[in-house]
């Protein structure tokens, strides 16, 4: 199995993991402006997740020596009964991964891509760091961390007053577009229309 070793071979992967986590929301929306159904977001990106995850184990997992202490993929499946353990906290891991990706998916429903990938990112890492710190003996300083951390849930936070600012926004020119249209207009139709667009805007404050 491959391993990297040093610090600066981790800290280039996470440099490569965060252009990568940024960049693929911004595909699957441009698929979607091509054609490609909302809906089936999320079947692409756990298919892709599952194909992806087969491809590093066969590869990477399966390069260098195979050793008690860094063991190949296909030598640790032929000793899962002896680590049912960490299988089974994997598993749970998998399992929360597909659960926040679906709520994602949801959340561009709703708010929007630019909105729900910067506050879902942004937990991700406070959440995330902040057990791993604790998991780890806090092995790490916290005085380094924790500021970068902050910085994480200060976009979190400025994410959803964005969030509230625009749905005020278009409740205001709601509000604005039946008022004009009432005095210019008296097509109860058109009225009953306007009407209906404010209440979907109102809902979705």
């Amino acid at each position: 199995m491959y391993l990297v070793k040093d610090i600066g071979g981790a800290i280039a992967l996470m440099g490569v993991s965060l252009v990568l986590l940024g960049t693929w929301p911004v595909v699957l929306a441009v698929l979607e402006r091509r054609g490609r159904l909302p809906q089936h977001t999320y079947l692409d990106y756990s298919i892709t997740n599952f194909l992806a995850a087969l491809l590093v184990a066969f590869t990477f997992g399966q390069i260098g020596a195979d050793t008690p202490e860094t063991p190949n993929f296909l030598t640790q499946l032929t000793q899962m009964q002896d680590n049912w353990p960490s299988i089974l906290f994997a598993m749970s891991g998998g399992i929360f991964n597909g659960l926040g990706t679906l709520a994602t998916q949801y959340g561009w429903a709703f708010v929007g891509l630019s909105v729900t990938e910067v506050m879902a990112s942004s937990l991700k890492v406070v959440i995330g760091t902040t057990l791993n710190y604790f998991l780890d003996g806090r092995i790490n300083k916290a005085e380094i961390l924790f500021p970068g951390v902050g910085c994480f849930l200060i976009a979190a936070c400025l994410g959803s007053l964005v969030h509230s600012s625009n749905a005020a926004d278009n409740q205001e020119k709601l509000s604005s577009a039946m008022v004009n249209h009432s005095n210019t207009n008296g097509d109860t139709e058109n009225e009953e229309l306007t009407k209906h667009l404010l209440e979907i805007g109102t809902n979705q404050i």
